[in-house]
């Protein structure tokens, strides 16, 4: 698989299944894939995460990855965990893994593949197809391994698609952190600002946030950001000579080096 334009990390809890739904039909508006494509690869996305759910840490909590990348007519999407993992082998055709089962899974994909043993965790990788060729724009990163954020729910995403995929992935977690709707659409036009003049800003050609939810609040980390970068993603976030947004709609507002490259870290607080 390709670097993934669109990377999730959070855990496995339940209402995270609804939230990486969200992610997808976010990324499936800007890429162009047709609803009754994006109804297909939510289902077989969800029975996947709830197999972590249910599955992949008897008794406990643990990571569950979300990898999404388009290309040409083809979308390949690999869910994984680090949990008790399986023994690879051809599953019966009626074999079910969670409410609708592993045939479906299997009907709604090109190609899908288990890979992984006892005590290796396990990986989901779906292929579905599209009828049109998706619109993408890979852009070569050389800027290699990058740190990501650390946080309960951490999106990294191409800059292409970080508009549509971030607005949705807020959107959930502000409605879970009990914001009314104005504030809800306040955190929208942050996500949406940031993503609008992340370009030469961030390290690498993805938006990286890392994203904390309370009780009505909300942080955001983004790094890693090039020297002057923080400075610069808020600057540029101003519109017709009016305060900058990011600093207008956030509560709290701080750069700070980390690491050797810099982080914004945005805290949004609905206080009604």
């Amino acid at each position: 698989m390709s670097p993934p334009d669109l990377r999730l990390l959070l855990s496995n809890r339940p209402q995270n299944v609804a939230l990486v739904r969200q992610a997808l039909g976010g990324l499936a508006g800007a890429v162009g894939l047709d609803e009754g494509l994006l109804a297909d690869v939510k289902t077989a996305v969800s029975e996947a995460c709830n197999n972590v759910v249910l599955h992949a840490y008897p008794g406990g909590e643990g990571p569950l990855e979300v990898y999404v990348c388009p290309d040409g007519t083809q979308l390949e999407i690999v869910v994984r965990d680090v949990g008790e993992g399986i023994q690879p082998r051809t599953p019966e055709p009626d074999e079910a893994m969670h409410g609708v089962g592993l045939s479906l899974i299997q009907a709604l994909t090109e190609r899908v593949e288990f890979v992984g043993g006892v005590g290796e965790g396990t990986e989901v990788r779906m292929e579905f197809r599209s009828d049109e060729p998706l619109r993408t724009q890979h852009v070569e990163d050389g800027a290699g391994e990058i740190q990501l954020p650390e946080g309960e729910i951490v999106v990294s995403v191409d800059q292409t698609l970080a508009g549509p995929v971030l607005s949705s992935v807020i959107a959930v977690l502000a409605a879970r952190a009990g914001f009314s709707i104005e504030r809800l659409s306040d955190a929208q036009l942050i996500t949406d600002a940031i993503a609008a003049h992340a370009a030469g800003t961030f390290e690498g050609t993805r938006v990286n946030t890392a994203i904390e939810a309370g009780d009505r609040e909300l942080e955001l980390n983004l790094a890693p950001l090039v020297d002057g970068g923080g400075n610069a993603l808020v600057t540029a976030s101003a519109v017709g000579g009016l305060e900058p947004v990011l600093e207008r709609l956030s509560d709290e507002l701080v750069v700070e080096p980390v690491d050797g490259a810099e982080r914004l870290r945005l805290r949004i607080v609905d206080r009604r």
